[in-house]
């Protein structure tokens, strides 16, 4: 059972990031639970409370950007309950008015299970400005 939740998660997971390339704001409303608890914190931005800011966030990323394509590698995931997270990194290939860029970036989703579904209820992003250092020194 433990195994097809943590399947489960990271199916739900995927399923964010395959809306985030979307840019589309009605795939994004699909995968997070509409709840006044949601949270979110997008690079340099402060925390956003709630359906209407979280939401009005992925507007103005998604009106800003043409394109977007995520490949998400150390991909770590806990299931507690009806409570679970991923800690991951965004390896993170975009185009917006400014051109191209590359961004690596370090992320926790946390999710919750409502009526037998996954739904995203916190992202946290924070962009990596160093580069990882080899897997013998990081802590664990």
């Amino acid at each position: 059972m433990e195994t097809d939740e943590r399947q489960a998660v990271l199916a739900a997971n995927a399923a964010f990031y395959r809306a985030f390339e979307t840019l589309e704001v009605k795939e994004m409303e699909a995968v997070w639970l509409r709840a006044s608890h949601i949270k979110c914190i997008h690079p340099g931005w402060p925390l956003l409370c709630g359906w209407g800011p979280v939401m009005t966030s992925w507007e103005r990323i998604f009106a800003n950007t043409f394109s977007m394509r995520f490949t998400l590698t150390d991909v770590r995931v806990e299931v507690l309950g009806s409570l679970a997270w991923v800690v991951l990194m965004e390896n993170l290939e975009s185009h917006g008015y400014d051109g191209p860029s590359r961004a690596q970036i370090l992320t926790t989703n946390i999710f919750e299970k409502r009526d037998g579904h996954w739904f995203i209820v916190h992202h946290h992003a924070s962009p990596v400005l160093v580069p990882s250092p080899p897997p013998e020194e990081q802590l664990q």
